[in-house]
């Protein structure tokens, strides 16, 4: 009969659909802005990537930059980080329902972030310490000898893995946990909120333009300025 599909073909278009709905890999963050050169490397694959403005990410994709390069990524919630020059690291998460857990693993190198005040965990690990994130801006820096976490608005929980100590990390101060498993925190110097200052700006300046541009829900060439 003219337009029947037999049993065994619907069984395979069906078995098609499933399979590939259960290994759909949906996107969690989205590269907002690229400078010079970044790459990056999905989850399975064997070779590193160039990586492109527009770019989504799934969780377990792996990111790094050159040196004097960096990538602004913003998550599904408004969450973003601006990965600096000669980091690497791991973004893992889940898509924003409800209580949803977003991490990135920090191998080594800097990001700036800005984290929404949302249900869920999201978190920065390296291989000395685990910082916490509850709606707070601020700076990570990992190294070889130690990690240190700037927080610009907010608190952090910084934990070090060698020694089991946390420390809350208050806004304007900073915490340093080192590979001896010490952690301690301090006031800011003057100059040292003056650059973390410099750097939310110059963060909030993309941001506003990037939300313009998907506002008007059409393409617009923006123009952007770096020093």
């Amino acid at each position: 009969m003219k337009g029947k599909i037999p049993k065994v073909g619907l069984t395979f278009i069906i078995a098609i659909l499933f399979f590939g709905f259960i290994n759909y890999a949906p996107t969690i963050a989205i590269v907002q802005l690229v400078k010079n050169k970044a790459y990056h490397k999905p989850p399975k694959a064997d070779q590193w990537k160039p990586t492109q403005k527009g770019l989504g990410l799934e969780s377990g994709t792996l990111v790094k930059t050159d040196e004097k390069s960096f990538l602004l990524i913003k998550f599904l919630d408004g969450s973003f980080l601006r990965v600096g020059e000669k980091t690497v690291l791991e973004v893992l998460g889940e898509n924003p329902k409800g209580n949803y857990s977003r991490k990135i693993n920090v191998e080594n190198g800097g990001v700036d972030f800005k984290v929404t005040k949302v249900k869920g965990k999201f978190e920065f690990t390296t291989p000395l310490s685990v910082a916490t994130i509850r709606g707070t801006e601020g700076v990570l820096i990992s190294r070889t000898d130690a990690d240190t976490l700037m927080v610009r608005e907010g608190e952090v929980d910084f934990f070090n893995k060698i020694s089991n100590i946390s420390r809350t990390v208050k806004a304007g101060e900073i915490g340093i946990s080192t590979k001896v498993g010490e952690i301690t925190t301090r006031q800011m110097t003057e100059s040292e909120q003056q650059k973390s200052q410099e750097i939310r700006r110059a963060i909030e300046k993309r941001e506003i333009e990037i939300r313009g541009k998907t506002g008007e829900g059409k393409e617009i060439r923006i123009k952007i300025k770096e020093k």
